[in-house]
C-alpha cells in the first residue's frame, strides 16, 4: 500500500512540474519576443525568405501553377498591373533558365501600421522588400525585387503583442521597376554639413 501511494504521489508531483514548467515557459514566450518569434515564425518555415525560396524553386522546376499561388495578388486598384506583371515575370524567370541558387543581396523591413516606414526590427514589420541576385542559363546576374508582406493587413507589431505574420508574396519586379504593390520606396538622401 505504501508504494502504491507513492508512486501516486511521485505522479502527482511530476505532473504538477510538467503543469509548472509549461506554465513558466509560456510566460517566459509571452514577455519574451525574441522568444517567441524563434519558436513560432522561425522553425514552422513562415519566413518571407521561405517564401521566395518556394517561388524559385517552382520556377526551376517549370511549375507555372505554384509560382502563381505563391504570388498572391489582392483586389486592389492595380491588380490588373499585377497580373500582368505576374505573367510577364513568371514567363521571364522560366525562359531565363535560372538557377536554384541564388543570393539576397538586403531586405527592408517595413512597418505598415499608422505611419509606414522602413524599420531596422523585423519583428515589427508588416512587410519585407527583398533583393535578389539569380544567374541566368548563361552565368549572368539578374536583379529582382520581391515584396513579401503579411497577409493581414496592417500589421500593429509591438501594438498588438508581435502576433505571428502569414507572410506572402505580392510582388516581382526587376530590380530597376518601380512597385505595384507596396507603392512606396525608402530613398535617403545626403545632405552637406552646412558650417
Amino acid at each position: 500500500m505504501k508504494s502504491i501511494s507513492k508512486v501516486i504521489g511521485f505522479v502527482f508531483a511530476f505532473l504538477a512540474g510538467i503543469g509548472i514548467g509549461a506554465g513558466g515557459l509560456w510566460l517566459i514566450v509571452q514577455s519574451n519576443i525574441e522568444l517567441r518569434y524563434h519558436l513560432l515564425e522561425r522553425p514552422t518555415g513562415n519566413q518571407p525568405q521561405a517564401q521566395i525560396k518556394a517561388f524559385v524553386h517552382a520556377i526551376v522546376l517549370g511549375d507555372r501553377s505554384t509560382a502563381l499561388e505563391l504570388w498572391e495578388i489582392e483586389d486592389t486598384t492595380m491588380q490588373s498591373e499585377l497580373l500582368g506583371r505576374q505573367k510577364s515575370v513568371i514567363s521571364d524567370l522560366m525562359s531565363m533558365g535560372i538557377r536554384p541558387d541564388y543570393r539576397i543581396l538586403g531586405v527592408e523591413w517595413w512597418t505598415t501600421c499608422c505611419e509606414p516606414s522602413v524599420t531596422c526590427d523585423s519583428r515589427n514589420a508588416g512587410g519585407a522588400r527583398i533583393m535578389v541576385q539569380f544567374l541566368d542559363k548563361n552565368e549572368q546576374p539578374k536583379l529582382y525585387t520581391f515584396d513579401v508582406f503579411a497577409r493581414e493587413q496592417p500589421y500593429w507589431g509591438g501594438a498588438a503583442g508581435y502576433p505571428s505574420r502569414d507572410w506572402v508574396i505580392r510582388d516581382v519586379y526587376p530590380y530597376d521597376q518601380e512597385p505595384l504593390f507596396w507603392m512606396q520606396v525608402y530613398e535617403p538622401q545626403i545632405q552637406p554639413v552646412k558650417p
